[in-house]
């Protein structure tokens, strides 16, 4: 059945979804258990911009049951208008395996320059904490570890960072 279920969400023509239908797709994916099919959903609601879905997003890219599947719902954020779940963004960023937080940080790279001092000061807040914590315990410091995309989000957020110097 998922196969099938699968497929027939690929089939699904976004561009004529009512907005009935994007509430049902969002109580689905709620419920959804096949990482497939949730991420999937995610894709669609990520494509017709249906923002209302952004906290049931981050709510599944934060369940922890969920650590090893939640790329492509970091990914299907990029199309929605997450400035307002800008911090929620940065502790992806600190938390995150490597897929989820390199989406993130692009998220970072979109939304860093419209963010609103307070929020810019929180979030610098938020990852001076991590990094001080990745120096002390982090094995990886190298390209591409936690600590270098902390780093790199710190920078810019402080606006410092040379475009394309990063990934």
């Amino acid at each position: 059945m998922k196969t099938e279920l699968y497929h027939a969400l690929k089939g699904i023509n976004a561009e004529n979804l009512s907005e009935e239908n994007k509430e049902e797709l969002l109580r689905f994916f709620v419920v959804a258990e096949d990482h497939t099919i949730r991420n999937q959903i995610a894709f669609i609601l990520s494509d017709v911009k249906y923002n209302r879905a952004i906290p049931f997003i981050i709510e599944k890219i934060n369940d922890k049951k969920l650590a090893h599947h939640n790329g492509s719902l970091v990914y299907a954020l990029e199309n929605l208008d997450v400035k307002d779940s800008f911090i929620e963004v940065v502790n992806m960023v600190c938390e995150m395996e490597y897929e989820p937080r390199y989406q993130a940080y692009e998220i970072l790279r979109k939304y860093a320059p419209e963010i609103s001092e307070e929020v810019r000061e929180k979030a610098l807040a938020i990852l001076e904490v991590r990094r001080i914590l990745l120096e002390i315990t982090a094995t990886d410091k190298g390209p591409d570890s936690a600590l270098d995309f902390v780093e790199h989000s710190i920078e810019l957020i402080k606006g410092q960072q040379n475009e394309g110097t990063f990934i």
